[in-house]
């Protein structure tokens, strides 16, 4: 009897033990995440931040080399997995200035931006990274509704006073070279839009067409992210969206670009000579600012996926 008594106690016990209440669900879900959280807190602390390093290039090199690495992300427009590349500094991965995982579409494009960091010498000159800008400004920025609707009102807005479309009504040299040299970028995109582009020898502005406007509109709107951050950036260099345009489409290359862009200029150092600066030709420097930033943009331009409109 003692012994059956004390199997009888044990089994009160194990039913009390077994009918005590369990957590609820949403508290353990919420412990996870939790710890998820926590998990992923760690990780980007040992993460490089690209927001550390300082705009003037005085940062000093602190690794030894780039490298590149195959992941998977989730596509944020179809939801389904797909195959990036991350790059990685002495093993670490990279976070952009809003700490997101520095990730590209395309094993080319990630090598590409390795080569940016390796690169540099002692001191990291952001300046010089072209495409680790236009990367992490998708990455970014483009990817929010709000920027993304800001920039395309912005690149509409460089229709009204766009580069190729404003011409001069003097001397004759000059408009003959706006003609061979702007001429075919206007005849592209009438061609591509089925529009009437149109151009004017007023410096202030002209009217391109509703017609012409709302397939641009329309073009701008369907793009991906990162193309439009391309679009945006070249458009800004410039001036021009048409120029913008053409290289994104193919119609002209990185130095077609540069010569279209750098016209006015090119034509008024051929008369007057360079500015100089401190020994250095002015004009040189802002040359060879705007070829760096085409080059880079055709670039990435072409090593995006096909896929990425």
């Amino acid at each position: 009897r003692a012994f059956s008594g004390s199997l009888q106690l044990t089994t009160r016990n194990v039913r009390a033990f077994a009918r005590k209440p369990e957590r609820p669900n949403n508290i353990v879900v919420s412990d996870l995440h939790e710890k998820v959280k926590a998990k992923e807190e760690s990780r980007k602390k040992a993460d490089v931040p690209l927001g550390m390093l300082k705009a003037d290039g005085t940062s000093k090199r602190f690794y030894k080399s780039a490298e590149i690495s195959e992941i998977s992300l989730t596509d944020p427009r179809s939801g389904s997995l797909r195959r990036s590349w991350a790059v990685t500094l002495d093993n670490r991965s990279i976070r952009t200035p809003s700490s997101n995982l520095l990730t590209l579409p395309t094993k080319d494009l990630a090598m590409a931006i390795a080569l940016e960091f390796d690169a540099q010498d002692q001191f990291i000159l952001p300046y010089t990274m072209p495409l680790v800008t236009l990367a992490t400004t998708a990455l970014d920025q483009m990817q929010r509704p709000e920027v993304r609707e800001l920039a395309v009102k912005g690149m509409l807005r460089h229709l009204g006073h766009d580069l190729v479309c404003l011409r001069s009504s003097e001397p004759d040299d000059l408009k003959e070279r706006e003609r061979s040299v702007w001429g075919p970028i206007c005849d592209w995109a009438e061609k591509t839009y089925q529009a009437k582009v149109g151009s004017s020898e007023s410096w202030l502005s002209f009217s391109p067409s509703e017609e012409f406007l709302s397939k641009v509109e329309q073009d701008l709107r369907a793009r991906h992210e990162w193309r439009l951050a391309a679009l945006d950036h070249v458009s800004g260099s410039t001036g021009s969206l048409l120029i913008s345009l053409a290289l994104s489409h193919g119609a002209i290359d990185g130095p077609g670009a540069f010569e279209a862009a750098r016209l006015p200029e090119d034509y008024q150092v051929s008369r007057w000579g360079k500015i100089e600066t401190c020994g250095v030709g002015g004009h040189d420097l802002d040359a060879s600012d705007m070829r760096a930033r085409l080059a880079a943009a055709h670039v990435f331009h072409r090593l995006l996926p096909s896929d990425f409109r």
